[in-house]
């Protein structure tokens, strides 16, 4: 099975080493990391450079980070995307090999996820992300929160193809939609009980400080995507107590109650 990773930044130089160290550290014969830049200005282009041929990268204007995410899986040659933000990394060196190994064993296989792991910008844990071990695009409507850590989960370049890509119009959770929709067309997924990625909590990521848009747009996808499931009046009152919760925490976060970064 061929790998592609693909890196959208912009603005991440102090990140952008790390992920890109622990994507080559996997050591997957014939792997290619694909870096997309919408032009940075804090020396991150630099830092590409240094990579050579070890890597592929562009810089150039977007839309945003779903832009460059699309942009990223059409050049992509590899048959499995690992999709990871340039504040985010790999914990070990050993997390994708078997992650391969799960997709090359079944043909049928589309989608390959496990847990996460939030820190802070010293790499202490934060906290750890328990992915649901039977997600479904249902059961992910239905959630509150984030059922699976984005660069915890691993798809086929075709599936996401199929989909259309990220919707662009979204800025803060086009991996909560793309989800919705890829588990409803997936033949099949996986759940690994593994920690499988780490991300980056600080005051610049935009879950922090964009923590109300991307609450926002949580209730535009939830309310886009309701109609198509037969949901009982139990189900509904779940979906939007369970939205109703994030605005809880968001107040909670403002009055330093909880850690977020």
């Amino acid at each position: 099975m061929r790998l592609s990773f693909v890196i959208p930044t912009r603005n991440q130089a102090h990140f952008i080493r790390k992920c890109i160290d622990s994507c080559l550290a996997q050591g997957i014969a014939d792997a290619e990391v694909i870096v997309v830049d919408g032009l940075s200005t804090d020396g991150t282009q630099e830092i590409l450079r240094g990579y050579g041929d070890r890597i592929h990268w562009a810089s150039e204007k977007d839309s945003g980070q779903s832009d460059a995410l699309n942009k990223g899986v059409r050049k992509a040659r590899g048959d499995i995307i690992a999709w990871i933000n340039s504040d985010d990394y790999y914990p070990s060196a050993d997390v994708l090999a078997p992650v391969l190994a799960r997709f090359a064993a079944d043909p049928q296989l589309d989608v390959v996820y496990g847990d996460g792991m939030v820190v802070d910008t010293e790499y202490r844990t934060i906290r750890r992300l328990r992915a649901q071990p039977a997600l479904s695009a249902r059961s992910i409507l239905l959630f509150a929160g984030a059922p699976v850590s984005q660069p915890s989960l691993f798809f086929r370049r075709e599936l996401f193809l199929q989909l259309g890509g990220v919707d662009e119009s979204l800025h803060w959770t086009m991996d909560y939609d793309l989800w919705i929709r890829m588990f409803e067309r997936a033949r099949k997924a996986e759940y690994m009980p593994a920690l499988l990625s780490c991300t980056t909590s600080h005051a610049d990521a935009k879950t922090i400080h964009g923590m109300l848009h991307q609450i926002g747009e949580v209730g535009r996808i939830k309310r886009r995507h309701a109609g198509r499931f037969d949901l009982s009046g139990l189900d509904r009152a779940r979906l939007w107590s369970g939205f109703a919760s994030m605005y809880v925490y968001w107040a909670v976060a403002r009055l330093g109650l909880v850690r977020v970064s």
